[in-house]
């Protein structure tokens, strides 16, 4: 694999991981009001399909080769997004 490509392989990761954190904060929101079953149905079904979506895009980018630190910036990014999330008040 190529260095372009792996550079925009981690780019596109850490993106990833403020694209989850995102979705998982919207997700939890819209759960609050629901009964517990429901609950875990649907974050397993969340799951999946963030980590299909995420395959998938890599599948793109790179044919499918994941590395263990993709993953890392895709954590990095979901802490990005928590620690911007703290500080950064969007008005309502």
């Amino acid at each position: 694999m190529s260095v372009r490509v792996q550079l925009f392989s981690f780019f596109v990761s850490f993106l990833y991981g403020i694209l989850f954190s995102l979705l998982t904060r919207w997700h939890f929101h819209i759960l609050l009001p629901n009964s517990i079953i429901m609950k875990y149905l649907s974050t397993i079904l969340f799951m999946i399909d963030v980590v299909l979506g995420y395959v998938i895009i890599m599948y793109h980018i790179n044919q499918g080769i994941i590395h263990i630190y993709f993953l890392i910036f895709v954590f990095l990014g979901f802490l990005a997004e928590l620690i911007l999330h703290k500080y950064v008040k969007l008005p309502k």
